[in-house]
């Protein structure tokens, strides 16, 4: 996606900003100082140091899972994505405790794991790796999906995930989905411009 596509679509998106309109103060608390956190936390420098090769896009991408995991503070993430050590750099930065397990070759592996964040990317398998997934969701699961905006098997797995009775918070983000299971929370989705 070139530069003037991006500022485009950020422009389409503008009133979505910053949490403007959310009336959830956990959901404004995730946009706010999560999502669109603007503050540079202290691995930014060092990982834009060790990383020079990232481009904007990805960099974005990658200091939003250092805040998530920074967030959730989880032992596993998985990721079904092709393999890419950036992401195991940016999570383990962002929490020390949370081991990266990139799943791609290996489908069995998410039925004996407690799903605590998994992040699916629109790939060949990823429709069964869901309905997997969606089997082992808890309160505390957080989903991720990637390229909800422009992908079309990334739409169909996002509009599953949407319309899952278990999902109970989402977020679109445009470039990725974000999706929560608490069953104590209302369903929602807020669409964010990130």
């Amino acid at each position: 996606m070139n530069k003037v596509q991006r500022y485009l679509h950020w422009l389409r998106r503008i009133r979505y900003c910053r949490g403007f309109g959310v009336q959830s103060p956990s959901a404004y608390r995730f946009i706010r100082y999560v999502i669109n956190e603007h503050y540079p936390y202290y691995a930014y420098d060092e990982l834009r140091k060790e990383l020079p090769h990232i481009d904007l896009l990805t960099r974005k991408r990658m200091e939003l899972y250092f805040r998530i995991a920074n967030f959730r503070q989880a032992s596993l993430w998985i990721d079904y994505c092709r393999r890419d050590d950036n992401i195991a750099t940016y999570v383990q930065r962002g929490c020390q405790a949370t081991r990266v397990l990139n799943i791609c070759d290996s489908k069995h592996v998410i039925d004996n794991s407690k799903i605590e964040v998994l992040r699916i990317c629109p790939i060949d398998g990823c429709d069964t790796i869901l309905d997997v997934a969606l089997k082992h969701v808890d309160d505390c699961t957080l989903f991720i999906i990637e390229d909800i905006g422009y992908n079309d098997t990334a739409k169909r797995l996002w509009q599953t995930l949407h319309e899952s009775n278990l999902t109970s918070v989402s977020y679109d983000l445009y470039y990725l989905g974000i999706a929560f299971f608490d069953r104590k929370r209302f369903k929602n989705n807020y669409i964010v411009n990130f």
